[in-house]
């Protein structure tokens, strides 16, 4: 069992949970559709209801870890867009945490607006948003 991806695995889990709470906090309140979101992905990541408080009630304590395999970057990139357009609206704050955190992922800013504006439109097709 190698001890150190696990930490890091975890980092990764905590992180993005972290991540999708600030960007819902943005702006200013926390509304019931977007934690229904934040609990989906944590249920996804199997985070325990302890991880998740502590996230919430003390997201400092969290330090991240950045994926570095392709399908889960584009997973929580993912996230992240579907959290923006939970409420009909892509509010230029959240637009701009999550184009900080795409490039984070290591995606180019030149790609980035072409990269959301493609979730955003596969999210639309899905249906998976109203």
């Amino acid at each position: 069992m190698d001890t150190n991806n696990d930490i890091n695995k975890n980092q990764q889990r905590l992180g993005q949970l972290k991540n999708l709470v600030m960007l819902a906090a943005a702006d200013g309140h926390l509304t019931d559709s977007e934690l229904a979101v934040v609990l989906a992905v944590a249920s996804r990541e199997n985070i325990t209801p302890e991880e998740f408080d502590q996230v919430v009630d003390n997201p400092d304590s969290v330090t991240i870890a950045l994926p570095e395999d392709e399908d889960t970057k584009l997973a929580y990139l993912r996230d992240m867009v579907a959290l923006m357009m939970i409420d009909g609206e892509l509010e230029e704050q959240e637009m701009a945490i999550c184009k900080i955190y795409a490039m984070a992922l290591g995606y180019r800013g030149s790609i980035v607006d072409g990269m959301i504006a493609g979730i955003v439109e596969s999210l639309d097709s899905e249906g998976q948003v109203d």
